[in-house]
């Protein structure tokens, strides 16, 4: 999935958790980069785009946090990229607060809003393009070539 598609902040953080594949089978993994509405996981063999599995996810209270999954791309011996389904504003809260706690315990800025849609990789950027500063400089070449003054 390119960043330009992404309707939630990924935030690169290691969260252990429970991948349960639709044959019931139970593998520890490591979700690397989570947002309210998906995640990046483990490698699993077993596991194919367009798959459907489950996630839990514990929780501080030792309760977990049960989430429907579909695998949307694979990347071969690196990892799964994974989109919760069905998922309810009450799990996305609880997923925010996850979140919020593991920088917190990284010592980490947690004042960032999980549920904010980022920002589009060039298009939504207010900073001068490259395509700009590289057109202005060209310009001003041509100026300087041509014996024009300022």
């Amino acid at each position: 999935m390119s960043i330009n598609q992404r309707k939630h902040i990924r935030f690169s953080l290691d969260l252990p958790a429970t991948l349960i594949s639709k044959f019931g089978e139970r593998h520890e993994t490591t979700l690397q980069q989570i947002s309210i509405g998906g995640c990046f996981t483990d490698w699993e063999e077993s596991l194919y785009t367009g798959d459907e599995f489950r996630l839990e996810i514990p929780l501080a209270n030792g309760n977990k946090l049960p989430l429907r999954c579909k695998a949307l791309y694979k990347f071969e011996n690196t990892g799964v990229g994974v989109q919760f389904v069905e998922i309810t504003k009450f799990e996305q809260d609880l997923i925010a607060k996850l979140i919020e706690k593991r920088l917190e315990d990284l010592g980490l800025p947690f004042d960032i809003d999980a549920f904010r849609r980022p920002s589009q990789f060039i298009e939504d950027d207010e900073s001068p393009k490259i395509t700009d500063l590289r057109e202005s400089k060209d310009k001003m070449l041509e100026k300087i070539m041509s014996g024009e003054q300022a």
